[in-house]
């Protein structure tokens, strides 16, 4: 008898250290990107893709990947009328090189900074936090450009909110 009550006291002991598990869904709202819209200076209201774009943050060693299967740099060139691009949560600014043309001798690079306020909101155990941003309403977007020829025309804050409701929606337009 004193073994079956050992036995129960253990089973039951065993059953209460189980949890349950935490799997955060894929479709659970995470950290949002910042989305960045570009439009020819010649039709300003139409879309453009800019060619052999990178785009690099600032004490990173590689740009940001965009195409997984390119080979020899072409995985962190983009040729597209829209990027999305993560901000810093540990930061309140961020700072990229968007260079244009990249693959070629006639590159041009463009620096920008982002400057912004952060919100952290606690999303679930197995999730964690996601960072909300609110870009900074003096100066949203400081521009330097090191070789001396702005590509980027014209910057133009649409949505200073960037939060997973509006991820996929443009917050910011670029005129080149």
């Amino acid at each position: 008898m004193k073994k079956l009550v050992s036995i129960l006291l253990l089973f039951t002991f065993g059953l209460s250290s189980c949890e349950k598990d935490d799997i955060c869904d894929a479709n659970t709202p995470t950290t949002p990107r910042l989305v960045i819209t570009f439009y020819d200076d010649i039709d300003p209201t139409t879309p453009a893709s800019v060619l052999n774009m990178t785009v690099k943050g600032e004490g990173e060693e590689n740009p940001i990947i965009f195409n997984e299967n390119g080979t020899d740099g072409t995985q962190y060139q983009i040729s597209a009328n829209t990027v999305s691009i993560p901000l810093r949560t540990d930061s309140d600014t961020t700072t990229y090189e968007f260079t244009y043309n990249a693959s070629s001798t006639n590159r041009n690079t463009d620096i920008l900074t982002f400057r912004y306020t952060r919100e952290n909101i606690y999303v679930s155990r197995a999730c964690g936090f996601k960072t909300n941003f609110t870009l900074d309403p003096a100066a949203s977007v400081v521009r330097t450009d090191p070789d001396g020829n702005n590509w980027m025309l014209n910057i133009t804050v649409l949505n200073r909110n960037i939060v997973s409701e509006n991820e996929n929606d443009p917050h910011i337009n670029i005129v080149f």
